[in-house]
């Protein structure tokens, strides 16, 4: 026998007898999972269905790739330079329309070089609207609707398939955007926005599509009630089959509801009921079935229910109360046999799926799988929904993760993680920063504290003239629940967030400077009066309807949420990262908030990320901020033999 193989064979030998002469019942040890890992998972990017229903286009890794709809590997379509978003079937399933670049591009299915059709200037305000985007095919293929931000407003406007012609078809001061062509293609919905009416009105513009140009004035199909708190809007409609209707999501009961409006103008008839919230009507081609995506479970999930037209009988698309999780984007079948989805889970990042509808509910079928096996092996525990009282007595519920070693009594140190909007809400939703948390021997609590959404209207307007009171309640009282649990060490809790979780984090090291060991302020707010000056204009009127008014009308409430001016009662080292061009939450908050740290002696680290916007989308910056963030949490809530937590000289980052 050639030594070479008997050695092989001698190893394989020995690797065998180790795992016989294991301990009986002793668990295989949980495979550690890096941070590169996590960047490692991918989900399937905006997965759009064919018009024929045999194959999707979807986002990867900044190209789109086309994948047969029975499931199979993805073949790449473009290599061209530039992030892409938006992407559209035309209607005959030749081509498909983009985003990138600031413009509006085409690409034939079967291969070639990319078209590009527009070439929008650099528009004013907020760079993220102030581009071509959003592309939608009519129904001929001849022109596709997208919204731009040329004139420093959103409007909608057209280009010809073959890039020749363009026209705009609003020309207000006001927004308008969440568009979408009746089925004949001679209308076109959508939502326009204005100061005054700031949740919006669902209008209806008669198209013509020899011109591309609109006939006539649009027609006011509804105007909602202004929501007092800035937050909620009326989103994209969906036209029924006959473009006989529009079904369109509205909070008159105080939930969100599917309502249908005549198109011709009508009052709404309400079709979906009970206190949750249920969003994203979707039709199925023959008019007799609509999809809609609900927290109807539970607040924390998603899920995706059945409704016929007639309102004869509505049910689960299928039975996931055992396995919780969140299922969107729902697409039918051109047949209405099935429905394509999106689903996640705390344990498992997103995958598209099909379900049958006939037949009651079934098992779904994975089209993609995008975890890595090693995070099967990690050990990680599904979270537990708790709740809690507030100082006041409000019922908040918040995600809980353990550490992957817990046991009962054992005092963990523990972060709070702050999700951001307010209008947000954390769930059984894929969240790898949590799970990674876990895997390091921390406890993470995710508040969902008032202000959030997915609770009702009521909820998400207590922080209405309150902002930094209640709301930071909510997650403080978070804190001492898991201390009354004997989960938490009361000595080693931090806090952490982004965009308003970062604001909140401002509220924690000023408002409770005994309670954290460690803050981590990722692109907050400090001073509502200064972000209102420099923010986009949509953003300055939502957040000055939050406050009750202007600085000046409202000095009181502006004070209260002002971290800025009580920088001196701070006594929590702070770790801050910002975008350099972060657009919804000016740098300038971070970079004044750290100038009076530092003139009041106050211990922290700062870091900018260039070509960042609002919040970290580089694959290198995400990997930075994270081991920043991991160092800085071991630092002082784990900190080693002979590493002092007093100075901030003595700190060292973790390569």
């Amino acid at each position: 026998m050639p030594a070479k193989l008997f050695r092989y064979l001698t190893l394989i030998l020995i690797t065998l007898v180790s795992i016989a002469s294991a301990p009986a019942g002793q668990a295989a040890k949980p495979e550690r999972i890096t941070l590169e890992d996590l960047l490692a998972v991918e989900g399937p990017g905006a997965p759009v269905l064919s018009p024929d229903g045999t194959q999707f286009a979807m986002l990867r890794s900044d190209q789109i790739v086309l994948m047969p709809s029975d499931g199979g590997w993805p073949v790449t379509l473009t290599t061209n330079a530039g992030g892409k978003s938006g992407v559209a079937w035309s209607p005959d399933g030749r081509m498909l329309a983009y985003a990138s670049q600031g413009g509006i591009w085409v690409v034939d299915v079967r291969g070639g070089q990319p078209k590009r059709l527009t070439n929008a200037p650099p528009g004013a305000g907020d760079p993220r609207g102030a581009s071509d985007r959003q592309p939608q095919w009519s129904p001929r293929s001849n022109w596709i609707l997208f919204e731009t931000g040329r004139r420093g407003n959103n409007d909608l406007m057209v280009v010809s398939s073959d890039g020749l012609a363009s026209n705009y078809l609003t020309s207000t001061e006001a927004d308008e955007g969440s568009a979408a062509w009746a089925p004949d293609g001679t209308r076109i919905s959508y939502t326009e926005r204005a100061p005054n009416y700031f949740s919006g009105k669902l209008n209806v513009l008669t198209f013509d599509a020899i011109t591309g140009r609109a006939k006539g004035e649009p027609l006011e199909l509804f105007a909602s009630p202004t929501d007092r708190g800035g937050g909620w809007v009326i989103g994209r409609a969906a036209w029924t089959p006959d473009a006989k209707s529009l079904a369109v999501v509205l909070q008159t009961t105080g939930w969100d509801k599917v309502y249908l409006i005549p198109a011709g103008g009508g009052v709404p008839k309400q079709i979906t009921t009970g206190e949750w919230e249920d969003d994203s009507p979707v039709f199925s081609r023959d008019g007799k079935w609509m999809a809609v995506v609900s927290n109807q479970v539970t607040r924390e999930t998603r899920d995706i229910w059945i409704i016929a037209t007639d309102l004869s009988s509505s049910r689960l698309l299928r039975d996931n109360v055992k396995n919780m999780g969140f299922e969107t984007n729902p697409q039918w079948s051109p047949d209405a046999s099935k429905i394509y989805f999106t689903s996640s889970s705390p344990t498992e990042s997103p995958n598209l799926m099909v379900a049958q509808v006939t037949g009651g509910t079934s098992p779904a079928k994975y089209l993609t799988r995008t975890l890595p096996l090693n995070f099967g092996r990690a050990g990680f525990r599904q979270p537990e929904r708790v709740s809690y009282k507030s100082k006041d007595e409000v019922e908040i519920t918040a995600m809980l993760y353990k550490p992957v070693d817990f046991k009962p009594g054992g005092r963990y140190p523990t972060v709070l993680w702050i999700h951001g909007g307010p209008e947000g809400q954390d769930g059984f939703s894929w969240d790898p920063w949590a799970l990674y948390l876990s895997q390091e021997g921390y406890a993470v609590l995710e508040p969902n504290y008032r202000g959030g959404t997915g609770y009702g209207e009521k909820f998400r307007n207590l922080n209405v003239g309150d902002s930094g009171g209640g709301e930071m309640d909510d997650v403080a009282a978070g804190a001492q629940y898991l201390i009354s649990q004997d989960i938490a060490d009361p000595a080693r809790i931090a806090i952490g967030g982004g965009s308003h979780g970062g604001t909140m984090v401002g509220y924690a090291v000023t408002k409770y400077p005994e309670m954290f060991k460690c803050a981590i302020e990722l692109f907050g707010v400090v001073d509502r009066a200064t972000y209102n000056e420099r923010t986009n204009r949509n953003s300055a009127i939502r957040w000055m309807m939050k406050m009750g008014g202007t600085p000046g009308q409202k000095p009181e409430v502006y004070r209260k949420a002002n971290a800025l001016a009580d920088v001196a009662k701070i006594k929590t080292p702070l770790l801050i990262m910002h975008g350099e061009q972060d657009p919804q939450v000016p740098p300038y908050e971070s970079a004044q908030f750290v100038a009076a740290l530092k003139a009041q002696r106050k211990a922290h680290w700062y870091f900018t990320y260039p070509g960042e916007g609002h919040g970290f989308a580089q694959r290198v910056h995400r990997l930075d901020a994270w081991k920043k963030q991991l160092s800085f949490l071991r630092k002082y809530l784990q900190p080693g033999y002979g590493q002092g937590i007093t100075t901030t000289d003595d700190f060292v980052w973790e390569k």
